[in-house]
């Protein structure tokens, strides 16, 4: 019987994700002549092209079936991997993501993620914005996170939309002068939603301050330098939602608990418990 090593089936699925195989090279630490030559083992060992010769990265339909059943292998293989070391070490800390938004809200939380009650391992903590956490999370850098964008991965553990409001100075600002914004950097799902809503409504803006730190955009709004998107109900403590009518609305972002077994999922979603109830489940 013929078996496929995981190391091919991760670097076709990484080829796939990311559409490239020289992004695919850099998300794994290979060169891209490596992961080329084991997509080309793949399709030696499945006895058929994995790719559409004429569209750039369309699946066959034998490409398909190795992509989803792929995805779902790698995960499995993933998961027994970190049991297996967490039932290994049983003090091994365990390894958590939190977007910086909600890190003030959810780190009283923490013992909450506790797999074994009698045990007492500690946590590593990361606080960060959200594209840096889920890109820690498919690195295998952490083994839980809670984060702002609508991750794809296989190990979404739960989703939540999350509604989207100016806040700063209370005062309304003249429409033909840039809007001043304190804003995370491009990645952020909150700084997109905010250029997008602007652009439509043909509004001027400029950074006045650029931070992943929520508590430095939190800072800046109070002190006047400029507006920022915040989720409605996580702003920091004193500071409002903007009186000035003429800021169009935002859309609702989505929330993302990604966790790599399903003993995290649930520990993750105790972990959350009525931090979420506000927030609209999808």
């Amino acid at each position: 019987m013929r078996s496929i090593p995981i190391d091919v089936l991760r670097a076709f699925v990484a080829v796939v994700e990311a559409r490239g195989f020289t992004r695919a090279g850099e998300e794994l630490g290979r060169s891209q002549p490596t992961i080329s030559l084991q997509v080309k083992r793949l399709e030696e060992l499945v006895e058929a092209p994995l790719f559409e010769r004429d569209a750039r990265f369309e699946l066959t339909a034998v490409g398909a079936v190795c992509f989803d059943y792929g995805k779902s292998l790698l995960r499995l293989h993933d998961d027994m991997v970190d049991e297996a070391e967490r039932r290994r070490t049983p003090e091994a800390m365990l390894r958590v993501g939190v977007a910086s938004e909600f890190a003030g809200r959810l780190a009283p939380r923490l013992d909450q993620l506790r797999l074994d009650p009698k045990l007492e391992a500690g946590f590593e903590v990361r606080t960060d914005a959200s594209d840096a956490l889920a890109a820690a999370f498919r690195q295998n850098a952490l083994d839980i996170a809670f984060v702002v964008g609508a991750e794809t991965e296989a190990q979404v553990a739960g989703r939540w939309r999350a509604p989207l409001r100016w806040f700063g100075p209370a005062g309304a600002r003249k429409t033909n002068h840039p809007l001043p914004l304190a804003i995370a950097p491009q990645g952020s799902a909150l700084r997109e939603a905010a250029v997008e809503a602007l652009r439509a409504q043909g509004r001027k803006f400029k950074f006045a301050c650029v931070s992943r730190d929520f508590a430095v955009l939190a800072a800046a709004a109070s002190a006047g330098l400029g507006v920022a998107p915040m989720i409605d109900g996580l702003a920091a403590e004193g500071l409002k939602p903007c009186a000035d009518k003429s800021l169009p609305a935002l859309p609702a972002v989505t929330l993302s608990l990604l966790a790599r077994s399903p003993a995290l999922a649930a520990a993750g979603r105790r972990w959350l418990g009525d931090f979420v109830d506000t927030f609209q489940p999808l």
